[in-house]
């Protein structure tokens, strides 16, 4: 079990924002639906809407670094590993957990084929 435990937090320090993904992922177009400028498996999430909830600062970040449109893309992190993430002292995954809200990897709609089309 703690070889286990050691891989998941050793998965969380090497992974870049504290996500963790599995296998490699190619960020072609193929995979990102020029609609919503989102990668697969992420969903078109409103800014407004995430931070009147109280607790997600992040995307207002994310969008404000990337084309600031009041939009991010959101895909959900699995409870387990932000229950870790809570365990490790993220305090926002733990309050998120005790809402039991979604804890999300945000990235900006900025896919350069959407502006495309």
């Amino acid at each position: 079990m703690s070889g286990l435990w050691l891989l998941l937090v050793a998965a969380l320090i090497a992974a870049p924002a504290g996500v963790v993904t599995a296998g490699s992922v190619r960020a072609d177009v193929s995979q990102t639906p020029v609609a919503t400028g989102c990668p697969a498996g992420s969903e078109l999430l409103s800014v407004i809407s995430l931070e009147a909830t109280g607790t997600y600062t992040t995307p207002r970040l994310v969008d404000t670094a990337g084309n600031n449109n009041g939009l991010v893309c959101g895909a959900v992190v699995p409870d387990a590993l932000r229950a870790v993430s809570c365990k490790l002292g993220s305090t926002g995954a733990c309050t998120l957990g005790e809402l039991g809200l979604p804890a999300y990897h945000f990235t900006d709609d900025d896919n350069p084929a959407k502006q495309q089309t």
